[in-house]
């Protein structure tokens, strides 16, 4: 037997109806899954973008959201408004800590000035003007640097005459499968988001990092906003004249929400698979990405304790930090275990044998591919050399300050271009949300932690190994007797009289020119400008290996399409998808079965310490006994989370979970332990996706929140 035939049952997975995050035009050619699944409706009536429910979805950048009335109310997860409540509140106020409830319009508070909602309007392919066709293709002679900055070019041509063609929209050209496919896409841009409400810490994030991506959850990961327009109906800044956005598209509340063995579908954004990578890729995730993120995530965390510790003041401006590193270390942790059970990289380490064994069975495929997927692999491990310095590097640029004095001295030099030929993120369009991004920093801004992160980071770059080092910064660095001494130097001349540690000093410093910036005696901007040419080198470098993937990665997904013809769908990529399936508990382990739905009286059982403090009032209506409308009669109680097995992933957080009619019955907001790794190789009988149950919201609102405004304005009448 060959060693294409062992391989083959590895690769043919369609079976599962359950994996696939479709692109809405995907969704006709699916009515016989979708059917099977529960779904009695119209695939071609549920792909369109100009009607519910695709067209109340929205991206809020990193996290999803609907519409859910008409006065522009927008409903999300818990975790993806903390970062609004910490732009959102006072100087004395720990929004996130306490919760936050508006009454009335005039109560709402602008989640700050980079918070945007995003609104598809449509989806065109744009392949052929990218990367061409026929005699019009990128020659295969063009240097890889020429060839991404010819991608580039055609990108910024067709956003520009889309946004030129569409005003008040914001434009942009995603790839899809690897390359072979390109779509600009158009959204509605609101510039003025505003927040509503939020459960405290101890409801929306109940259990924290005990909890966290494990069954059963007990979180009330729910969170409202709204969206504001001018007084002309446009999109507009924030301005206390400003009036609410009328969706043409909203959600229905399904009060009584879904059953077990029922139908659901979840449509969001889901940020990144990596499901098309090759098994070389995977393995160095797991070997060396993934632990070394690890413990950086984990001295990240325990530098955030120790400040919260030595500093009241700091917990207000850190809790988002900290929070999201905290996910990001459960969720590597639970991939590691999850490539070793599911064994993702032995899978497709036999998956790219055998596509290598098809190949060479044939002349023709063999000239097509096999040289391509060669080169390809040799791009892939051609930084090998430079990965300590590269990856120090990369964690000290993640500094707050010195990004800013990065990012402020990059615009002054970009601006000194015409704008066409200025970068992708630095054009014109782009430089009022890249302020904004200066502007709100403030609010998560410790200088203590930014004084102990740098000196670690700086350190570590100032002890590699001689051939590893930066020649500029170890040139920025003051002369001392050791490492230790120059970076302590460093670090005094860094903190003393900073001129960018505010937000006014950061603005005025956005429109200064290149000569004033680099002329600055500002510690921040001096180790900017000195790192200016490695940041540059390193800029070219990586637009060369972009045009070599963009050159190479195509002729190995096609291969792998070619193989395996069940690849019918993309790796996430941040646009608009769906993915459809039943709520179903899972066999977690031996002799371990775990039901679909968690109860209220879940959460008394747990309730004590932190991070199991549920708050009194919440304690106090769930002993009351009083269920009102909300009670499942087959559970004996309000449902407070539901699993499904639907196909998810990050950027999916707040997406709205429909039933068969397209009504919204819950929010998807994690995953399970189990299932992590299906982010590379989808596991169908262990990844679960966890969901907040609407009865659960609209509980808390009724009974603990006493939000009757906003229980009405979901369609529902408050009742307890």
């Amino acid at each position: 037997m060959s060693l294409l035939t062992l391989c083959l049952p590895l690769l043919y997975s369609s079976a599962y109806a359950v994996e696939g995050m479709w692109e809405p035009a995907q969704l006709p050619s699916l009515a016989e899954p979708l059917k099977t699944a529960g779904f009695p409706g119209d695939p071609a009536a549920l792909a369109r973008l100009d009607q519910a429910p695709l067209g109340a979805i929205v991206s809020l950048g990193g996290c999803t959201a609907s519409f859910v009335s008409n006065d522009g109310l927008l409903v999300t997860n818990h975790h993806c408004v903390v970062g609004d409540l910490q732009q959102a509140q006072l100087p004395g106020e720990d929004l996130v800590a306490t919760g936050f409830y508006a009454p009335t319009r005039a109560d709402e508070r602008s989640s700050g000035p980079s918070k945007t909602v995003s609104i598809t309007e449509s989806i065109v392919d744009v392949t052929e003007k990218i990367v061409g066709k026929g005699s019009g293709k990128i020659p295969s002679t063009l240097s890889d640097l020429d060839r991404k900055a010819r991608i580039d070019d055609a990108t910024k041509k067709l956003v520009a005459t889309c946004e030129k063609d569409s005003p008040g929209r914001r434009c942009r050209v995603a790839s899809y499968y690897e390359g072979l496919r390109y779509s600009l896409i158009t959204q509605l841009e609101l510039r003025d988001v505003r927040v509503v409400m939020a459960p405290p810490d101890s409801v929306g994030n109940y259990g924290d990092d005990i909890d966290n991506w494990h069954w059963p959850r007990h979180s009330g990961d729910f969170g409202f906003l709204r969206a504001y327009v001018g007084p002309d109906g446009k999109p507009a800044d924030y301005a206390v004249n400003n009036v609410p956005y009328h969706p043409a598209q909203t959600l229905t509340v399904e009060a009584a929400g879904v059953d077990p063995g029922g139908f659901v579908m979840v449509a969001g954004y889901p940020g990144r698979t990596e499901r098309w990578q090759t098994g070389l890729e995977l393995e160095r995730s797991a070997t060396i990405s993934m632990p070394r993120r690890i413990a950086r995530q984990e001295w990240l965390l325990g530098l955030y304790a120790e400040m919260v510790k030595l500093d009241a003041t700091a917990e207000p401006l850190l809790n988002v930090s900290r929070s999201s590193v905290s996910n990001g270390l459960f969720n590597n942790k639970g991939a590691l275990v999850g490539f070793t059970r599911s064994g993702v990289v032995t899978t497709a380490k036999a998956r790219d044998v055998a596509l290598d064994a098809w190949i060479a069975a044939d002349p023709a495929r063999t000239a097509k591919y096999a040289a391509a997927i060669a080169e390809l692999r040799t791009v892939l491990t051609r930084r090998d050399s430079t990965l300590d310095r590269d990856e120090v590097m990369g964690w000290l640029g993640r500094s707050d300050l010195l990004s800013a004095a990065r990012t402020i001295l990059r615009a002054a030099k970009e601006r000194e271009k015409p704008d066409a030929k200025r970068e992708i993120g630095f054009q014109e369009r782009d430089l009022p949300r890249v302020k904004a991004r200066l502007v709100s920093l403030q609010k998560g801004l410790h200088l203590e932690t930014e004084r102990r992160y740098l000196k670690k980071l700086l350190l570590e770059a100032a002890t590699l190994p001689v051939d590893q080092q930066v020649p500029e910064l170890m040139a920025w660095l003051p002369k001392a007797a050791s490492p230790e001494a120059a970076v302590d130097a460093a670090i005094t001349r860094l903190f003393t009289d900073s001129a960018i540690d505010t937000v006014a000093e950061r603005e005025a410093l956005f429109s200064a020119k290149t000569a004033t910036i680099t002329a600055s005696t500002d510690g921040f901007l001096s180790l900017a400008t000195a790192l200016w040419p490695y940041d540059e080198a390193r800029r070219t470098e990586g637009k060369t290996d972009a045009g070599a993937i963009a050159r190479l990665r195509p002729v190995y997904a096609d291969a792998l399409r070619q193989l395996d013809p069940a690849r019918s769908y993309p790796d996430a990529n941040g646009t608009l998808r769906v993915t459809f399936g039943t709520v179903q508990g899972y066999d977690g382990r031996d002799a371990v079965h775990y039901l679909p739905q968690t109860r209220l009286e879940g959460i008394v059982e747990k309730a004590g310490a932190w991070p199991f403090n549920a708050p009194p009032a919440l304690l106090a209506a769930i002993q009351s006994g009083k269920r009102g409308p909300y009670l499942d009669a087959k559970l004996g109680s309000v449902p407070v989370d539901f699993l499904s097995d639907l196909d998810i992933t990050g950027g999916n957080s707040g997406s709205p979970t429909l039933d068969a009619k397209g009504h919204l019955v819950g929010l998807a907001f994690d995953g399970n332990y189990e299932g992590i790794a299906s982010d590379w190789l989808f596991d169908p009988v262990m990844a679960r996706t966890i969901h907040c149950d609407i009865r659960y919201v609209l509980y808390y609102l009724d009974a603990v929140a006493n939000a009757d405004a906003l229980v009405t304005e979901l369609g529902v009448t408050p009742s307890l």
